[in-house]
C-alpha cells in the first residue's frame, strides 16, 4: 500500500484532563466511574477546571476527590446543598457542583435539596441513585425498589411496612 493511500489518522478518544490517571476501586457494577469520567470530559469540553468547586459529603461520593482534578470541599451529611449554596454565594464567579448518592441527598438531606431547589440555587447537584446504602454494606435506602432484598430488608422492600421508593 502506498503511503499517499493510507488515510490520515485522527484521535477520537483520550483520557479527560481533569480525570486523575489511577485505578477506580469501586466495586464491580458501580456507576460512580462512569460518572466520573463524564463529570471530567465536561469539565474539560466547557473549560471550566479552574472556576469549579466540588462538594462531596458522604459515603462513596466523598471519594470523587481521588478522581476529579478541582477544588473540592466536604459537608456533613445532607447538608451538601446548603454548602453549595453558600459557596455559590460567596464566590458567584464559580461553578459548584454537589456530588451526592440516594441516601445522603434522598434520606437526611431531603430538606436542604428540595428548599435549595425551591429558591431556584444556582448550584449543579449530580445524584448517584445505586439504590442501597454501597459504603455501609448494602442497607435499603429511600431508593431501594419495591421486593428489593438487601442486607436490612432480606425478604424485600415491603411498601406495606416501609413506603414507596422515592423516584
Amino acid at each position: 500500500m502506498k503511503s499517499e493511500e493510507i488515510m490520515e489518522k485522527k484521535l477520537v478518544y483520550s483520557r479527560a484532563e481533569a480525570l486523575v490517571d489511577r485505578p477506580m476501586h469501586y466495586c464491580p457494577g458501580c456507576g460512580h466511574g462512569i460518572v466520573h469520567k463524564l463529570l471530567a470530559q465536561l469539565i474539560d469540553e466547557l473549560e471550566i477546571g479552574e472556576k469549579c468547586i466540588l462538594i462531596a459529603p458522604v459515603g462513596c461520593s466523598v471519594l470523587i476527590y481521588f478522581y476529579i482534578k478541582v477544588d473540592g470541599c466536604e459537608a456533613a451529611h445532607g447538608r451538601a446543598p446548603a454548602v453549595a449554596t453558600g459557596l455559590k454565594r460567596v464566590h458567584p464567579d464559580k461553578v459548584i457542583i454537589s456530588y451526592q448518592g440516594d441516601g445522603d441527598l434522598l434520606a437526611i438531606g431531603t430538606a436542604e435539596t428540595v428548599h435549595a431547589a425551591n429558591r431556584g440555587e444556582k448550584i449543579s447537584v449530580i445524584f448517584i441513585n445505586n439504590a442501597i446504602y454501597g459504603m455501609t454494606g448494602g442497607q435499603m435506602a429511600p431508593t431501594s425498589l419495591e421486593a428489593q432484598k438487601t442486607v436490612t430488608s432480606p425478604y424485600g422492600r415491603d411498601p406495606a411496612d416501609v413506603g414507596q421508593p422515592i423516584r
